[in-house]
């Protein structure tokens, strides 16, 4: 029976029906998820034939049918099983078959189920297991009766994941730990499965809804005037607020893991699954499954010292490091550990006192270096760049510009003459930009590039457009140009900003690079559907209003006078648009058709007829260019 076309809910039916189509089922579910399970076994264990018969015992346990019919996805099922699994053993003569670091975990956190006596082969109740591997499992196995370890404590996230529809805890699953295409995943679902961003973006709704009904549920009295608070404040929606937040935080362990919770499922998505999944090796699990180049530095690297959790072993504590809940600083001194713990970040947190929380929050948000400062503060001497070297002069103005020759001082800079060198550089979020305009200030009409990449922007317009406090002011009628092309449309490249409107009437372009008649890409507004896009044409049409495009968007737009902070990536090789809104992923879709533009690129409008259109009404900052697709951690980061 070919089964390569069954969705994962399909094959679990066959295989627990039994008979002849079971067993096709069964190897087809052994391929998908079977290995996953071995790695995760295989760090439970102290030699490979341990992990092999750990693997093989949880993956005949994860295959039972549950009560209620409910079973949730089978790659998270199993791999939580795992570790249940391994818990039974350790109370039996195998605990020497698992890691010692294990074993302190299950004696510290899972108490022993009462009334039940631990077999010799390491489970409970009536039915036994000898210890069987993956090769031996058969498909009848899998139904046979056999009592599962079901005294695993789940935190508060752990039964957020498992209150979410099996669907969506496939999607959310295999989206954000595992990290797999959505191609594969759709393959999980079936083929009659919705379209996955859409299917994302659900799920990822339905799970902060129920952690927030578990939540509300659990609060004592003194809590419940603190709820909303609490939310506002974990959205990093209300950071003003921390000061009268703090006292309750401070007291209150429950409402101080919702923050940290919270924050972590917007920010770091695969790191709160696995360990509400898998509460002990979780982190490290998903750290092992995630892309080698994520990205350095959080919110906790801000902690006071002492306030860290205790550092990973090579490699997966340098992907760990600076992940919400990891909170792992380099040079510490702490010794070396496998399991990093959610509660143990809680634990931290309210030791060291919520005044510390709330910088933490507040830093992350306006005072780190790199960070996108408000309109109306000045911008610190380290955020200065250097004087920009001398540039040629600006090209002559389209239809619709004016170049400008005036000169709009830096807020803060120093008078000439000074005699003193600048500040070094602040490290950037991400590295390896090919652009960087920060807007530290304006000489001579022109914009520094502060990447030393010599891609400086002249400013548009009639009149010219200004730059103050840190960021450049649009009307709808100015610009910001470069003297040629930045980036090359028929490969992967990333766009990012920070953008204000003061008007949400009209379509307004942030981010665009010109072909001879319209643009090559747009990062922007679209007032008719009210929401951000990064939208790519097929081709260079005269009329950009009418091209056929592909556009990854988002479900809502901006609140006037309020800053959002905008990532759109081309990646060519996978023939993928995304688009990320405060760091948070919105929508991936396809593109496959590249065309050349390479004409300027603009900040603060598009072009159509060979005329600019679309002007930004309202401020822009942070523009920066990567000639690569950026992944989900770093367009986080840029959002931090």
């Amino acid at each position: 029976m070919e089964c390569a076309h069954l969705s994962d809910a399909e094959l679990l039916r066959l295989v627990r029906g039994g008979g002849e189509p079971s067993a096709a089922a069964l190897r087809e579910l052994e391929r998908r998820h079977f290995q996953a399970v071995r790695v995760y076994a295989s760090s439970c264990a102290n030699t490979s034939s341990a992990a092999d018969a750990l693997a093989g015992q949880a993956w005949k346990l994860a295959l039972r049918p549950q009560d209620g019919g409910a079973s949730g996805a089978v790659r998270p099922r199993a791999l939580s099983v795992v570790l249940r699994t391994a818990a039974a053993w350790s109370r039996t003569d195998r605990r020497e078959a698992l890691a010692p670091e294990l074993i302190t975990w299950i004696g510290t956190h899972v108490p022993a189920p009462p009334g039940l006596t631990a077999g010799a082969d390491g489970t409970y109740g009536d039915g036994t297991y000898g210890g069987g591997t993956y090769g031996t499992a058969g498909a009848d196995a899998a139904n046979a009766h056999v009592a599962e370890p079901e005294f695993l404590p789940l935190s508060v996230a752990g039964r957020t994941f498992e209150g979410v529809a099996d669907h969506s805890q496939t999607v959310l699953w295999h989206q954000a730990v595992e990290h797999d295409e959505p191609e594969r995943i759709e393959d999980l679902l079936g083929p009659d499965a919705e379209a996955i961003p859409l299917l994302a973006r659900r799920a990822r709704s339905e799970l902060y809804n129920i952690y927030v009904q578990l939540h509300q549920a659990g609060l004592a009295d003194e809590c419940r005037p603190f709820h909303r608070m609490v939310l506002a404040y974990a959205e990093e929606s209300a950071i003003d607020m921390a000061a009268d937040l703090a006292p309750h935080l401070e007291g209150c362990a429950a409402c101080t893991r919702a923050v940290a919770d919270l924050g972590r499922m917007r920010v770091d998505l695969g790191a709160f699954l696995a360990e509400a999944v898998l509460p002990w090796g979780g982190v490290e699990y998903a750290a092992l499954r995630a892309e080698e180049d994520a990205p350095v530095g959080s919110a906790l690297e801000l902690l006071p010292a002492g306030a860290h959790l205790a550092r990973a072993p090579g490699r997966v504590r340098r992907r760990l490091f600076g992940r919400w809940g990891a909170g792992v600083r380099p040079g510490a001194g702490r010794p070396a550990g496998r399991g990093l713990r959610a509660n143990r970040l809680v634990q931290s947190l309210v030791l060291i006192g919520l005044a510390s929380l709330a910088v933490a929050f507040a830093v992350s948000g306006n005072l780190r270096n790199g960070a996108p400062q408000s309109d109306d503060s000045k911008p610190s001497e380290s955020a200065q760049p250097a004087p920009p070297q001398k540039q040629p002069g600006p090209s002559g103005p389209t239809a619709t510009e004016t170049a400008t020759s005036t000169v709009t001082a830096s807020p803060g800079s120093k008078p000439p003459g000074t005699g003193k060198k600048p500040p070094p550089a602040s490290k950037p979020p991400v590295d390896g930009a090919i652009l960087e305009w920060l807007f530290g200030g304006a000489r001579a009409g022109v914009v520094a590039d502060t990447s030393k990449h010599g891609r400086s922007g002249t400013l548009r317009g009639s009149p010219p457009a200004t730059v103050s406090g840190g960021a450049v002011d649009l009307d709808g009628g100015q610009a910001v140009v470069s003297d040629g092309p930045v980036i090359d449309t028929e490969s992967s490249f990333s766009v990012s900003a920070r953008v204000r409107l003061d008007d949400t009437e009209d379509d307004q372009a942030v981010v665009t690079q010109d072909a001879d008649e319209s643009s090559g890409f747009l990062l922007q507004y679209d007032a008719d559907e009210d929401r951000w896009e990064m939208r790519i044409p097929f081709e260079d049409e005269e009329d950009a209003e009418d091209a056929d495009a592909d556009e990854a968007a988002a479900d809502f737009g901006p609140e006037e006078g309020e800053w959002t902070q905008l990532t759109g990536v081309y990646d060519d090789p996978d023939d993928e648009i995304r688009l990320y809104v405060d760091g948070r992923l919105q929508d991936t879709t396809e593109h496959a058709d590249d065309f050349a533009a390479e004409g300027v690129f603009a900040v603060g409008r598009g072009l159509s007829f060979g005329e600019g259109f679309r002007g930004v009404e309202g401020t822009v900052d942070d523009v920066r260019v990567f000639a690569k697709p950026l992944t989900t951690s770093q367009a986080a980061a840029l959002a931090r």
